[in-house]
């Protein structure tokens, strides 16, 4: 049985504009990640601690500056934990989102939403599901993962298997889990 806070995101929700190469948008509260062969990931900005780009040594330049730019890193704060979310269309666009997301961070709403359990179950969510986090695990529809196996595969930079061949990176996953105070 789906609890009942659970909604679809429906075409009048979804961004206006999703970035053509990664598919990602803001739909206030909602960072949206809508990639092919796999259900709209939406995740809550306002339990964020901070939205940025990564931070950048302007010396640092490897032979392949041309292929992957850090500049292009959405880094995704909760807790302790960052996430970064590669943002294939450039540095402008990851700005942008940014400069969309980054206000809606740790807003006043969050903070009075913390104190309700139901705010955090509602942090980010894979098609309809919401990703959960219940003791050791983190459950995702039906299924469920070890945390400590999610926070391992997090940090390999690997993703979590879901039915019909769709994924979440591990690192998304652990954003539900509760950063220590």
């Amino acid at each position: 049985m789906r609890p009942r806070y659970v909604s679809t995101m429906g075409p009048e929700e979804m961004p206006q504009h999703l970035l053509p190469k990664s598919g990602v948008g803001v739909a206030a509260p909602w960072l949206v990640i809508s990639c092919p062969r796999n259900p709209v990931i939406r995740l809550d900005l306002r339990q964020l601690d901070r939205v940025a780009i990564r931070a950048v040594d302007s010396d640092s330049t490897g032979d392949d500056a041309d292929e992957y730019d850090p500049n292009c890193e959405l880094l995704l704060v909760r807790g302790e934990l960052e996430v970064a979310l590669y943002i294939e269309d450039g540095a402008d666009a990851a700005r942008s989102l940014v400069a969309q997301a980054a206000p809606l961070a740790h807003s006043v709403v969050a903070d009075t939403e913390a104190k309700d359990p139901l705010s955090r179950d509602r942090l980010l969510f894979v098609g309809d599901d919401p990703v959960l986090h219940r003791g050791e695990v983190i459950q995702i529809g039906r299924i469920a993962f070890k945390v400590n196996e999610v926070s391992e595969y997090a940090l390999q930079g690997a993703s979590l298997p879901l039915p019909g061949n769709q994924v979440i990176r591990a690192a998304m996953a652990m954003l539900v889990v509760e950063p220590p105070e």
